[in-house]
């Protein structure tokens, strides 16, 4: 019984061994690597934002208001902004993990991307700081994922 599993255990590592040896090997190349950078920082600030929804809905005295509102949006409709465009980059993120050359993966989160730095800078008078920090976030993670373009423009796949 023991030799039994024994010998399947090493077909399995034998079949495995052979999946990986005939792996294409994907030559890694600075540009591919700054996407995935970005792509690493856009699951963290998605993370963020939808921690930042969260928490304006969970304790809205945590952010400074007019009258309970920013920009004449009551802070829900921010909050759910923030948790819905959060979910947004880091699923887009992780897209662009999964894939660093898809364009698909690349121009939606160019997108979100942008989008989430135009949030944050309407969100700057409810958290001044947070926002400055996330919206520089979103400029390194543009230039990351824009920086495989200018390799494929140039002919240096």
């Amino acid at each position: 019984m023991a030799e039994a599993d024994v010998a399947r255990a090493q077909a399995r590592e034998d079949a495995a061994a052979r999946r990986n040896d005939d792996a294409p090997v994907v030559p890694t190349t600075p540009a591919r690597e700054w996407v995935r950078f970005g792509a690493i920082v856009m699951v963290i600030v998605g993370g963020f934002s939808v921690l930042e929804g969260v928490i304006a809905l969970a304790a809205p005295d945590t952010y400074v208001t007019r009258e309970g509102t920013v920009l004449a949006i009551d802070l829900a409709g921010w909050a759910w902004l923030h948790i819905v465009l959060g979910a947004l980059v880091l699923l887009s993120g992780l897209a662009l993990l999964r894939d660093a050359l898809s364009g698909r993966a690349r121009a939606a989160g160019v997108t979100v991307v942008g989008l989430s730095a135009i949030v944050q800078l309407a969100w700057l008078p409810a958290a001044p700081i947070w926002s400055i920090i996330m919206i520089a976030l979103d400029v390194l993670v543009l230039g990351a994922i824009v920086a495989v373009g200018n390799e494929h423009s140039a002919g240096r796949r």
